[in-house]
């Protein structure tokens, strides 16, 4: 829940809702330290004893929904509700049933929940309470209610509408006083988009927002302040309880089963172990293969630490894994600037063999290199930055903070090395980088992308240069003094020269064909023969189409262009 407030007041918070976790003690058997699953604890301390006034049936207690992964303690946060729920009422011993839904048919899910009368169906020989009767008085958890049939899901709502049931065989509704409590690792609000699960019964099953309990990996400092609670309450008392490389295992882990799954791993652990630290060897084999498949700088420093805590290491051997660790993080293949790269291809693309083209192209790959190494000197500073802000021996803390500021040092250097190439490069000032930018910019061509826009620049680039060398150092003469503007005045003038040349070539040519009233008869004659299309003939003679048209029918010859076809044959003579 992102908030308004600075990190002071967010803590604030948080020591408020463990004080008020702290009083509750039908929490004590939830595992909680994150803010997230505080807030949903606070909210059901409050939704537990909280009454609706319905003017039917009177004074109710709402209903909850919990919605949460398998293994996140829904079920124990269901009985905590009850426990608050049955000190308020000052009836410590009412009845907690639980139904399990999951697996169930449909007859066994409808007479588990609503029971039977004797006779209803073949086998039936007495009546059977249904867990709502069972219930009476109390709670009743129905847990994977997401997975009840739609006639289950009916009974229910009736259920909750009128608090009376009735067997299956008989009529007569039996009023209940009933909590229901139902949890589910489904998102209802999805089962009821898809047609699955009924939306009024979802609203009735939830009050307001329900509660939620976010799984494990999202928990933020459940391994710091809960894994040693947990450890503590199984006598764990080996000093360190767990080495520093099997806790950073745990903590990479998804833990797909949750809290159930990790009460499961610190059990076994603690029989393999027997008694002593628990070690990354202790652990499953598919979390220490885990662990050991991250890069050396990822778990370099928990063997470190390992080390440092079983054998009392001198400083040269701290130093010594220190040097792995920066060498194992400068060795980290970084993706390129995708930036610098676009351009550097563009560069090399071009078929540009001036001295400034091939200076820029140069710095372009140094750029590159230097920035990769920038990236890598800041992963490395990050890191031990990162390592310094926590608990470490002064053995090894010194060693940190000297690869911290060597880190630092890295960075800095880099960082100026990057000023200096850019300024050598001249990117801004590169005239076909100063183009491209420009012709980047035009609204028709913002959507294209970089990459897209420099291949069609550099193909138009090379065509221009096989056909009009020289025009290529005009056009580059021309964006570096005005850019994109500049260009567009010389293609213009260019194209304003080719189009009067080519109407001089015209009106030369038709100036030394002869008058068209001095063609003969057998001249047109000849012409319609000579040429297949009246585009032709009008190229070669210089005439019009309607010049060509009026002395042909002066002529009495057959227009053979007349639809646009090829030359038909002539008639003799």
């Amino acid at each position: 829940m992102p908030l308004g407030y600075d990190a002071d007041h967010v803590a604030e918070c948080k020591h408020w809702l463990l004080e008020r976790r702290a009083e509750e003690r039908a929490f004590d058997a939830i595992k909680v330290s994150d803010l997230a699953t505080l807030l949903e604890l606070s909210k059901a301390r409050d939704f537990a004893a909280a009454q609706s006034n319905d003017p039917r049936y009177g004074d109710r207690f709402l209903p909850i929904l919990i919605q949460g992964d398998t293994g996140t303690g829904k079920e124990l946060l269901a009985e905590a509700i009850h426990q608050i729920w049955a000190r308020v009422v000052g009836s410590t011993k009412a009845p907690f049933e639980i139904v399990q839904i999951a697996g169930m048919s449909t007859d066994m899910i409808n007479d588990e929940l609503f029971g039977h009368a004797r006779g209803a169906f073949t086998g039936a020989n007495r009546d059977r309470p249904g867990r709502l009767e069972l219930a009476n008085g109390g709670t009743l958890l129905i847990d994977e209610v997401g997975d009840l049939p739609k006639d289950a899901q009916l009974r229910l709502l009736r259920f909750l509408q009128t608090h009376s049931v009735s067997r299956l065989g008989e009529n007569t509704p039996r009023p209940l006083t009933v909590r229901v409590i139902a949890a589910t690792l489904r998102d209802l609000a999805t089962e009821v988009r898809e047609n699955r699960f009924r939306e009024d019964l979802l609203h009735r099953l939830r009050s307001g927002s329900g509660l939620r309990l976010v799984p494990l990996r999202c928990r933020e400092g459940f391994f710091d302040d809960v894994l040693p609670e947990l450890l503590k309450e199984r006598h764990h008392a080996a000093d360190p309880p767990l080495t520093r490389s099997a806790r950073d295992a745990l903590a990479i882990h998804t833990w797909p089963g949750n809290l159930r799954e990790l009460v499961g791993v610190i059990d076994e652990a603690i029989a393999v172990a027997a008694g002593d630290t628990i070690r990354l060897e202790h652990l499953p084999a598919h979390i220490q293969r885990a662990y050991l498949e991250l890069p050396l700088a990822g778990r370099a420093l928990g063997f470190l630490l390992d080390d440092v805590d079983g054998q009392g290491l001198i400083g040269e051997h701290v130093a010594w894994r220190v040097s792995e660790i920066n060498a194992s993080l400068t060795s980290i293949a970084l993706p390129p600037n995708e930036e610098l790269q676009t351009i550097g291809k563009f560069l090399t693309l071009l078929d540009d063999s001036s001295a400034e083209h091939r200076q820029t192209v140069g710095s372009v790959a140094r750029l590159l290199d230097l920035d990769r190494a920038r990236r890598q000197a800041e992963l490395a500073r990050s890191f031990w930055k990162r390592v310094g802000a926590g608990p470490v021996p002064e053995v090894v803390a010194a060693h940190v903070r000297a690869a911290q500021q060597q880190a630092d040092a890295r960075w800095h250097h880099l960082g100026h090395e990057i000023d200096t190439e850019h300024r050598h490069a001249a990117l801004d000032t590169h005239p076909f980088l100063r183009l491209l930018r420009e012709i980047h910019g035009l609204p028709l061509l913002r959507s294209a992308t970089a990459g897209e826009l420099g291949s069609a620049f550099v193909a138009l680039f090379n065509i221009v240069k096989l056909v009009a060398p020289t025009w290529i150092d005009q056009v580059r003469d021309d964006a570096r003094a005005g850019g994109l503007a500049r260009v567009r005045e010389r293609i213009a003038t260019a194209l304003l020269s080719a189009s009067e040349n080519r109407r001089a070539e015209a009106i030369e040519a038709t100036a030394e064909s002869p008058p068209a009233a001095k063609l003969t008869r057998e001249d047109w004659i000849e012409i319609t023969r000579q040429f297949r299309s009246r585009r032709a003939a009008v190229q070669a003679t210089g005439y019009d189409p309607k010049t060509i048209e009026k002395y042909l029918q002066h002529h009495g010859v057959p227009n053979p262009w007349k639809s646009g076809g090829l030359r038909r044959p002539m008639p003799s003579g």
